[in-house]
């Protein structure tokens, strides 16, 4: 399990889960733009190649009915 702290001088101290809805914060809105504006929050060799991708389809040829967020 991942965790997340504040810290302070030499101290680390763990804060509380949550999620976006709790802190305000819509999916699309924000996390999805803040991996569009820098992608390398992602890591140095990610390549973001579109948004919104919508010309795919499923693995039986049916165009798909979601777009992907990010490519």
């Amino acid at each position: 399990m991942d965790h997340l702290f504040t810290v302070d001088g030499r101290t680390a101290t763990a804060i509380a889960r949550t999620g976006l809805p709790a802190e305000g914060l819509l999916e699309r809105k924000h996390l999805q733009e803040w991996v569009i504006a820098p992608p390398r929050v992602l890591g140095e060799s990610v390549l973001m190649i579109t948004v919104e991708y919508d010309r795919w389809a499923d693995t039986d040829g049916v165009p798909a009915r979601d777009r992907l967020d990010v490519l």
